[in-house]
């Protein structure tokens, strides 16, 4: 399901003031990228007193770690747990006097960017061991790779064709049928929206979403009706009819209300900017709508880093604007615990705060940056009872299933950590002694089996979970179990495992993993629910030709079961589990990390944020996904390299019987490298929006045109049109009524051509300014209206419609 790093990364250091009983010392890092694999850090003692020879240890985060025995001399780096490391001096460091520097260089693994950078520093002095002090004068150089060039950008740049805007489809995502009329309706003021009660929900955000054109507040005449009934040749529930009549005003019908609510979201894409004193003009037509999927889905990590109420309820109205109508909201992991569950306090406690400890009894330890400060943003926080109550309603008005998850049997550290010492409900067996690791770096992070305070565990949380939904006016109906990523080596050294094996006459533990899921199952079913969690739930482990390999486990298919599959990664052999599933009788989500993993990067510029375990994914990547046939589409290898179409050779294809148990498709955006104002907006949109485009629209033609020239004919055209009705219409849409959304810009492509430079733009609608003095361009620079005379450097970035920047192409004179 998610990220396959390795526990991890290279050094840091910083500016320190040491502790209560420790000698004062104030400590300068800077910290650069040497080569692909070497990098260094310089200490500078800014203090009066020298650096002890030992005695201290510079605690940090990163995902990549260095290289055993690549530690310049006179120190060492060591992995501590999970993502954190320490930097500990050794025999060969004599101490650093004041005012003198250090350099220390290490080997690591090729770093992407700058979320691989090491983070969160700070120093602990062996005299006060349980106390860490940061590193505040820490520095990270930027570094620089050309293997995501101008030149590369604007040979991809070369697939968009600017559309005038007059000629784009009017409606976001693409509708089933519109038909334009003739003419338009002026609204002079306010409609008059007339709805039946049980459409009182969309009607007032009809009139929220109108009211800033008419801020006067001046009743207008024209009529906007909202109706349920039925809509002609749709059978969806969540169809709905649309028509602007220049005679009769507005009317939307839904098949329920939140066909009605859809039908508004796109009265809203045909708004144009307002213009209080000439009113507001609507074009005549009418659009015929329904979605492909009833699920569709967009996954929030807060467990990793946390966010807020005020970033969920705003997710949540992004996500309505694109008619998505599940909110998949990851809540707990190894690194926090992130609901009050009102019977277990010590789960918010405990889990729920990151800091720097030796033990884990009073909180966890700092992850991805967090540092030693247990009151820091993104590392600490959770939702109040009455946070995620209001999160569940807030939701709800907007037609969006709030699904949460509640990760089991492993991912599950902070868990066990909060329930250490609690008899009724503990995790853990105190005398396991199994040796393991998960993919993250974590030994102590699986729930026991064998333990009937596990159950009581989860059937508590359930229960808890399912009254704030009931409070909330939303009933629980799907709950995501997890059920990832459990490690080789669990469990084998328990007691009470071992007991519970022989009285039930079980020979291997990976027979546990079966019991486990049918005791959870139990649990739901009193609560009518069923299972829901990620792909492994729905796998048996078995051998074929020596190897190992995963086949849908026959056992739970027939029992209403739903499986989300991320993994289709070329090469690594399970490219066709989802289709193998949902032809074997389970309701299935693809949610692929090739394609709808939006924490990876968008490409391998340093300057960019995310990972690349699973490749790189840009706004092409979930348009490009074609739901029912997706091995047609993939054209590059997780590296971005062509990949060869014999990868699924022999693979499953589904069956008509499989097409009907494909459910939905979901984006998942995990939060190891969001632990930072903007970040979760940044790399949200605008791949959303591709999201939205494939969940709820019908395949586009390219995707069943057999003859390749025309289908890459078509693919060229339906792009166009997409970005632009993106850059032309819908995020300036977003400028104007989400303050501060901080989406991606895109980042101009560039070529030298006759000693000019030419620029491009994936998504035109921005403006494109450019300087040839070395310095950034600004909101002042010159506009980029013709090629650029080629001298000294050019640097060219585009800006939003209120200014906001994004990254800087540069070209230089050779």
């Amino acid at each position: 399901m998610r990220i396959r790093l390795l526990r991890a990364l290279p050094i840091l250091l910083l500016a320190v003031t040491a502790g209560s009983a420790a000698a004062q010392t104030a400590l300068r890092l800077r910290w650069e990228l040497v080569a692909d694999s070497q990098a260094a850090f310089t200490l500078t003692n800014r203090g009066p007193k020298p650096l002890p020879a030992t005695g201290w240890a510079i605690y940090f985060s990163a995902l990549r770690s260095a290289h055993p025995g690549s530690v310049a001399a006179g120190f060492d780096i060591q992995d501590v747990l999970g993502d954190l490391h320490r930097l500990v001096p050794g025999a060969g460091f004599a101490g650093l006097a004041s005012g003198a520097t250090i350099k220390i260089s290490y080997a690591t693994d090729p770093l992407l960017n700058r979320s691989f950078v090491p983070s969160g520093p700070y120093i602990v002095f062996d005299v006060a061991k349980d106390v860490g002090v940061p590193l505040s004068d820490y520095i990270a150089a930027p570094f620089d790779r050309r293997s995501a060039t101008p030149e590369n950008q604007f040979t991809l740049d070369s697939m968009t064709r600017v559309i005038p805007a007059n000629e784009l489809p009017p409606i976001f995502p693409t509708p089933v049928q519109v038909t334009k009329g003739t003419g338009e309706l002026r609204l002079t003021g306010m409609p008059q929206v007339t709805a039946s009660p049980d459409l009182a929900n969309e009607a007032t955000f009809a009139v929220e979403f109108l009211r800033p054109y008419f801020p006067a507040g001046r009743p207008g005449g024209v009529s906007l009706r909202l109706e349920v009934g039925a809509v002609e040749g749709q059978s969806s529930p969540e169809a709905y009819e649309l028509v602007v009549d220049p005679r009769t005003g507005v009317r939307i019908v839904g098949v329920s209300p939140a066909g009605v609510f859809y039908g508004l979201q796109s009265l809203r894409s045909l708004v144009p900017a307002p213009t209080p004193r000439t009113g507001l003009a609507l074009p005549a037509i009418r659009v015929v709508d329904a979605p492909r999927f009833g699920y569709r889905g967009f996954m929030l990590d807060v467990a990793r880093n946390f966010h807020p109420k005020s970033a969920a309820l705003r997710t949540l109205d992004l996500l309505a604007r694109c008619k998505l109508n599940v909110f998949h909201i990851h809540l707990t992991d190894d690194e926090g615990w992130r609901v009050e569950i009102p019977s277990l306090p010590a789960l918010t406690a405990v889990g729920a705060r990151r800091g720097h400890t030796l033990d884990s009894k009073q909180f966890l330890q700092p992850a991805f940056g967090s540092g030693p400060q247990v009151d820091r943003p993104w590392g600490s926080g959770f939702f109040s009872h009455a946070d995620y109550v209001e999160i569940v309603r807030y939701a709800a008005a907007r037609h969006i299933e709030v699904i949460p998850e509640i990760e089991m049997p492993g991912h599950a550290r902070a868990a066990i950590k909060a329930m250490q010492g609690n008899q009724q409900y503990t995790l853990n067996d105190p005398d396991d002694h199994s040796v393991y690791a998960s993919v993250q770096g974590y030994p102590d992070n699986v729930m026991n089996p064998a333990l009937e305070s596990t159950y009581r565990f989860i059937d508590r949380v359930v229960s808890d979970l399912a009254e704030m939904h009931r409070e909330a006016g939303a009933p629980l109906r799907h709950i995501h179990m997890g059920g990832d990523e459990v490690p080789a080596g669990v469990w084998v050294g328990s007691p009470a495992v071992q007991a519970y094996m022989q009285a039930h006459g079980l020979t291997n533990v990976d027979d546990l993993w079966f019991v486990f899921y049918g005791r959870v199952e139990q649990i739901l079913k009193a609560h009518d629910l069923s299972p829901s969690g990620w792909e492994e739930i729905a796998v048996r482990k078995t051998r074929r030709d020596g190897r190992g390999m995963n086949i849908p486990n026959p056992d739970f298919a027939t029992r209403g079961w739903r499986a989300y599959v991320w993994n289709n990664v070329p090469g690594w052999g399970a490219e066709d589990l989802a289709y193998r599933l949902a032809n074997g009788g389970y309701d299935v989500v693809l949610s692929p990390v090739t394609n709808l993993y939006f924490d990876l990067a968008w490409n391998p510029n340093p300057a960019e944020i995310g990972l690349d375990w699973g490749g790189y994914v840009d706004l092409r990547k979930p348009f490009d996904f074609i739901p029912l046939d997706y091995y047609r589409n993939a054209r590059l290898d997780r590296r971005g390299n062509p990949l060869d179409p014999a990868v699924f050779a022999g693979k499953d294809r589904l069956t008509d019987y499989g097409r009907a148990h494909i459910v939905g498709i979901q984006g998942n955006l995990w939060s190891e490298t969001l632990g930072g104002e903007g970040r979760l907006d940044y790399m949200m949109v605008p791949k959303l929006l591709a999201l939205a485009e494939r969940a709820w629209a019908p395949d586009p033609d390219w995707a069943s045109e057999r003859d390749p020239a025309k289908s890459e004919s078509l693919y060229r055209e339906a792009w166009s049109r997409f970005v632009n009705v993106l850059g032309q219409r819908e995020l300036p849409h977003l400028d104007r009524e989400v303050p501060g959304l901080n989406y991606r810009i895109p980042t101009p492509g560039l070529k030298v051509e006759d000693g000019t430079v030419r620029c491009s733009l994936e998504v035109p609608g921005f403006t494109l300014r450019y300087t040839t003095d070395g310095s950034d361009p600004t909101i002042r620079s010159a506009v980029v209206r013709d090629p650029i005379p080629l001298r000294g450097t050019v640097r060219v970035a585009a800006f939003n419609s209120t200014g906001r920047k994004g990254h800087t192409a540069r070209l230089t004179t050779p």
